[in-house]
């Protein structure tokens, strides 16, 4: 067997290459990777790492993977050889007491999958939208457990917000996917936006209402107020670009508002904000998500129940299609999926 991996040599430079299978430690699992999701942070990451995710190198990059447990460290009770598994990956984190890094990362063939952060999936689930979970759904469970302090549907939140309402900007994206699926599950009717081809689609993940995005900024937010009643309490914002910081500022209620963005607050969005008195929530990187390992194991029960589903994918093959990858997310060209990497099918 070989592992030929996407190293991430330095600042802006990837080279293929192979590097040593890792082996399983206890509490972690070997995992022959088959698929490996781009997310819009990588490029950010390979271009400049303004918020210093990775400090060492050589290192490899993928957050999100899934593929199949090829060995399991000894005393291991919950997954076996054979399994398929979603997993969360650790760029730039090492196993080994700093000798190596990135064997807990995506971008591979072979990689270290923490049992913390694994989730079996469903015979009939593909691996390339298998690998979508992670990054997303944890960002989405951080916008509303962690940010918006809803309560967990798996310690009782189920239906518990029947009647409410909550904005969720972007529902097509990857984490607005999974944030309406769970703000869903917790009963809110979800208001949501989206490009016009993608408004069946996050219907179909369960938004009550949704509106094409592209329309004037006065039309889509009166039509959010107008489907809510009236200014709401909790809004989410995937996106999080001035314009729409400044929609969810505009529906959200005076002195009662709470306002999750996933990037910091624009400065032109400020005064508004502070004239309404909304709480703005923000949460961005290690610090602002929501780490409790039960979200992964309730998810593993959801997925199979075929109460969540994975997220759309575009398969770009091999990891030599990085590039390609990279390019489209620095493009504005990915829209309403997630790009997903083959490392099976990598070219020597």
């Amino acid at each position: 067997m070989s592992n030929l991996a996407l190293v991430y040599e330095a600042q802006r430079k990837h080279v293929i290459r192979e590097l040593p299978i890792p082996e399983p430690l206890p509490g972690f699992l070997q995992v022959r990777v088959e698929a490996a999701a781009v997310n819009p942070a990588d490029p950010k990451i390979f271009d400049q790492d303004r918020l210093g995710f990775i400090k060492n190198w050589p290192t490899v990059l993928g957050w999100d993977a899934a593929g199949e447990v090829t060995k399991v460290a000894e005393g291991e009770t919950r997954f076996k050889v054979g399994d398929r598994i979603s997993f969360g990956c650790l760029p730039s984190a090492s196993v080994d007491g700093g000798v190596t890094y990135g064997a807990r990362s995506g971008f591979q063939q072979y990689a270290l999958a923490d049992v913390k952060y694994a989730i079996k999936i469903p015979d009939e689930i593909d691996f390339a939208a298998a690998s979508t979970w992670f990054g997303g759904g944890i960002n989405a469970a951080s916008a509303l457990y962690k940010h918006l302090q809803i309560k967990e549907p798996w310690l009782g939140g189920k239906d518990a917000y029947t009647g409410q309402k909550i904005v969720i900007l972007g529902g097509s994206s990857s984490i607005g996917s999974y944030a309406i699926q769970l703000a869903v599950l917790a009963g809110f009717e979800v208001i949501t936006t989206a490009s016009a081809v993608h408004l069946d689609y996050v219907k179909s993940l369960g938004a009550r209402t949704a509106i094409d995005r592209s329309l004037p900024p006065a039309d889509v937010a009166a039509q959010i107020l107008a489907a809510t009643g009236g200014p709401v309490h909790y809004a989410v914002d995937p996106i999080s670009s001035a314009s729409t910081q400044a929609l969810a500022v505009e529906v959200l209620a005076e002195n009662a508002g709470l306002l999750n963005v996933m990037l910091p607050l624009d400065l032109s969005v400020k005064p508004a904000l502070d004239t309404k008195k909304i709480q703005l929530r923000w949460g961005f990187g290690v610090e602002g998500m929501y780490t409790n390992p039960e979200l992964h194991t309730a998810a593993e029960g959801y997925f199979g129940e075929g109460v969540l589903k994975f997220n759309r994918t575009t398969l770009l093959g091999g990891l030599e299609a990085w590039e390609t990858a990279f390019k489209m997310y620095r493009n504005g060209a990915v829209s309403g999926t997630k790009l997903v990497l083959l490392p099976q099918q990598t070219q020597k």
